[in-house]
Parts: C-alpha cells; sequence; structure tokens
C-alpha cells in the first residue's frame, strides 16, 4: 500500500463512529422531501468521477444529494471514495444520504477488489462492515418516488424493509418477463416484471423507482413507461467504455445529465 492510500485509511477508520451515529440515527428507508435532490447510482471507487459529481452539484446549486450505493470494488480509490462520502455526511447530514449498495458488504469486498485494496487488512474490513449494517437501504421523495440500490421483493410495504434484511433490495433486477422470476446473478436473486412495479407502486402510493446497481452503456435506462430509472454513475467501468449519468429530481420529474471519462 502506498503512504497516500494508508494515511486515507487510517482517516477512514478515525471517522468511522461518527458516521456510524449518525446511520444509527436514520431510518432503514429515509423521507427526503426538500427539493431538489441530486441522485447518483454506482461509484465503485472512481474518485474523479465522484469528484466531478461534487463539483457539478456546486455548480448547479443543489443541497441534497442521494447516493444509491456501490462506493467501493472494481475501481481503485474506494477508501479514498468511503472517506469523501462518510466526511461529507458528517459535514452536512441532513443534505448528503447515503444508501446502501450489495457491495456494502464484506463478501463483495473480499472478491472484487476492496479488501486488497485495504492491504488484505481483515480488522479493518470487519470493522467497516458494522458501518455497512447501519447504512440505510431506501429513500422515498416528495411522497413520490422510490430509490434504492437494487430493486424490490414484489408488491410489500415499504414499512416492511429492514436493515437487518437488506438482501433483495441491494440485489433484485428489472426484467421484461412479468412476475418474480430467477435471476442470472444467483439463486437467490430475483428479477421483477412490469406487473410487479405496478403492484409495489399502488400498495404504497408511489409514482416511480429510482435504482443503480447495472453498469449501462450511456448511464441510464428507463424501464416501463418510465416508471423506472436505472442509472450508473461510474464512466468506463471496468474498462467497458460507458457513459455515466446523475439525475436531479425537482417538482416530481427527473432531468438526467449524462458524462464520461473525457469530463471528468
Amino acid at each position: 500500500m502506498s503512504s497516500r492510500k494508508i494515511a486515507a485509511k487510517e482517516k477512514l477508520r478515525l471517522i468511522l463512529p461518527k458516521v456510524d451515529s449518525i446511520f444509527e440515527s436514520e431510518p432503514a428507508v429515509l423521507l427526503i422531501d426538500n427539493e431538489p435532490v441530486m441522485l447518483v447510482g454506482d461509484i465503485h471507487g472512481d474518485l474523479q468521477a465522484l469528484e466531478f459529481i461534487i463539483k457539478m452539484r456546486e455548480k448547479i446549486n443543489c443541497k441534497n444529494i442521494l447516493f444509491l450505493g456501490d462506493y467501493v470494488d472494481r475501481g481503485p480509490q474506494g477508501t479514498e471514495v468511503l472517506l469523501s462520502l462518510f466526511s461529507l455526511k458528517i459535514k452536512e447530514p441532513e443534505h448528503v444520504f447515503l444508501l446502501r449498495g450489495n457491495h456494502e458488504s464484506v463478501d463483495m469486498n473480499l472478491y472484487y477488489g476492496f479488501f486488497e485494496e485495504i492491504g488484505s487488512d481483515q480488522k479493518f474490513l470487519l470493522r467497516i462492515s458494522l458501518t455497512y449494517d447501519k447504512m440505510p437501504i431506501a429513500a422515498v421523495l416528495s411522497g413520490h418516488t422510490f430509490c434504492v440500490h437494487g430493486g424490490i421483493n414484489g408488491t410489500e410495504s415499504i414499512d416492511t424493509i429492514r436493515k437487518e434484511e437488506p438482501f433483495p433490495y441491494l440485489w433484485n433486477d428489472p426484467s421484461k418477463s412479468p412476475g418474480l422470476t430467477n435471476s442470472r446473478r444467483g439463486s437467490t436473486v430475483k428479477e421483477f416484471g412490469h406487473d410487479i412495479v405496478d403492484g409495489f407502486l399502488k400498495a404504497n402510493n408511489l409514482k416511480r423507482i429510482v435504482r443503480g446497481h447495472t453498469a449501462l452503456e450511456t448511464g441510464y435506462k428507463w424501464w416501463f413507461d418510465g416508471k423506472l430509472l436505472s442509472l450508473f454513475s461510474c464512466p468506463d467501468y471496468a474498462g467497458i467504455g460507458n457513459d455515466a449519468a446523475f439525475s436531479l429530481f425537482e417538482n416530481k420529474e427527473l432531468e438526467i445529465f449524462v458524462f464520461g471519462n473525457q469530463q471528468k
């Protein structure tokens, strides 16, 4: 590990208790009623992308910003990304919101880069996993738009979502097939169709879902006649050459901003 990486890791270690107490005070489903809100998909250790997004936040003068998870793994600067995001959360707890993604887990970190990045430090990884477990799982914007990293688990009430049982909300994906069907991601993961989305939105008196989790060529993709938006905010993810995107939620509408490596 470089001296710079060691220093970032130590700074991150020192702020974990403070960010833990903030996450503990937040419910599994955040209710965010102040607009506008900037919505950001997966970052995956891309510090340049994160810094670009934070600059854009200042440029468009948007106080409220919601990240949809997956801050580490795949990219080389997960430590610095977490340090930046957790520091921002401590500084602006009422305006910066961080949801948990499926890569905020020990199982993923062991195999997809973050464990190696932190010098294969098992004690540190176990410590940061305690922080992961305290993070909120989803958010509702202005009683209108449901935000989550992965997806939904049927037509259940959002009142049933618990930090202790986050799996389907971190992992599930939309599908062209109706119902809840098996996923290529694994036997415990499900894909949900348009009928499931309709039922979920109706059961919770909501109008739309915004989620991350999926690498996309243009950084975003609309599903189900505009009822679901998928966002991905890490350009050139794993060298595939994709663009990235974030969105601005205001007056219950979504404006999409696309960026690539050349704009970072």
